[in-house]
């Protein structure tokens, strides 16, 4: 879907939160998964529907990497790193915890839409994952 052509109303808004507040950071739209940048939504990932819930791609130079999924309860599990391993889950007011076996309970954001689902498996899949990597590299590069 073109981000130009998408109502705003379809979105469902991605905010994470972090010490300094909070911030939208992206959003869900139709099957696909936006960042904002420089004002405006940059598709990259999507979505797919199956029996068990929702899986979750990123977008990658050439191709496409299936994350993880979100089940029709809310859990999401990782395919990644802690593969089969609970990331975190979606609570009814739209708060995005990461927990599980390897994390602590904490709120990393929230989500607010027609779709939260997916926005809370996005948060947790994508977003914190990539947010986490660069805090680590500007660690290293000082």
């Amino acid at each position: 879907m073109d981000s130009q052509l998408e109502s705003e109303d379809e979105r469902t808004m991605i905010y994470r939160t972090r010490s300094s507040g909070e911030d939208g950071v992206g959003y869900i739209c139709g099957d696909g998964i936006f960042r904002f940048r420089w004002g405006q939504g940059i598709r990259i990932g999507r979505c797919e529907r199956d029996d068990a819930g929702w899986r979750i791609f990123r977008s990658t130079r050439f191709d496409e990497k299936e994350l993880g999924r979100i089940s029709t309860e809310g859990i999401v599990h990782s395919h990644g790193l802690f593969q089969g391993g609970t990331l975190g889950w979606l609570e009814p007011d739209g708060t995005v915890v990461q927990g599980g076996f390897i994390y602590s309970e904490e709120e990393v954001g929230r989500v607010e839409g027609p779709r939260p689902r997916l926005a809370a498996a996005a948060l947790l899949l994508i977003f914190v994952p990539e947010e986490d990597e660069a805090s680590r590299e500007m660690g290293r590069r000082i």
